[in-house]
């Protein structure tokens, strides 16, 4: 026997969502799939080279699992079988649980990440950028160009006691900090390490802030995709639970 009129417009509803899931899990692959692959670029300033490519493990993961549940519903719907869509009510549940534990987390340790940052950019530019082609230079100017800025905490911390300002006593800053690089005009990080003459030509804040005011730049895009989603997962799973009920329900009379 079919299914009333409410558990049909819920099964609709419940595919055209879950379709839209499978969509999401596809994207996260795709981001997990980038991030590893360009791993290599940042992963010197995490201080362990393996900590970038398992986040982009885990966001694989996550993408296969989204991709997972989006099947369990698609397919329970189409097929009207109870079981398939208990088990996504289930893990939409576990998923709204895990959201919430990760926001949680999020703001608890966001100082903690900001002083690992800042600890191991300074210990990379004291003790190993040494303006050559190796890891912790290209992983610093990357940094410094990407984010406009200088040094961990400013422009001061390339001092004559760092490894690239023992050795580069008629610089004040490497190239990566002039406003313009790579294609900066001469005497742009001109002066003494740690203390630029020309102050305009080059960035002035420090990786570390520029990181953390991009963060909170995107602190209300962030935050409304992830309330969207949230609101998203809560209609999809009562959705499941009337399209559940109105299969019992028909079963009842089959």
């Amino acid at each position: 026997m079919a299914v009333g009129c409410g558990a049909k417009i819920a099964k609709m509803l419940l595919f055209i969502i879950n379709f839209c899931v499978w969509a999401v899990g596809i994207v996260l692959i795709a981001v997990g799939a980038y991030v590893m692959i360009e791993a290599d670029k940042y992963s010197y300033l995490f201080g362990d080279e393996d900590t970038l490519t398992t986040v982009a493990g885990i966001i694989i993961g996550t993408g296969c699992f989204i991709f997972f549940v989006g099947f369990c519903a698609c397919c329970g719907a189409i097929k009207e079988i109870v079981c398939l869509l208990q088990v996504y009510a289930f893990l939409i549940v576990l998923v709204i649980i895990l959201e919430v534990v990760a926001a949680i987390l999020a703001f608890v340790f966001q100082d903690d990440l900001i002083k690992f940052m800042e600890e191991n950019i300074n210990k990379i530019i004291e003790e190993e950028y040494d303006g050559s082609d190796n890891a912790a230079t290209q992983s610093i100017d990357l940094v410094q160009k990407d984010f406009n800025c200088c040094g961990a905490t400013g422009y001061a911390d390339w001092d004559p006691q760092t490894l690239w300002g023992s050795t580069n006593a008629g610089l004040a800053v490497p190239e990566s900090c002039c406003k313009d690089y790579p294609n900066h005009g001469n005497g742009c990080n001109a002066g003494t390490p740690g203390n630029p003459t020309s102050i305009e030509s080059i960035n002035v804040d420090g990786c570390v802030d520029a990181f953390t005011n991009w963060i909170q730049d995107n602190y209300l895009i962030v935050g409304g995709v992830c309330l969207g989603l949230l609101v998203f997962e809560i209609f999809a799973l009562i959705f499941s639970c009337c399209l559940i009920s109105g299969i019992k329900e028909s079963n009842k009379y089959a």
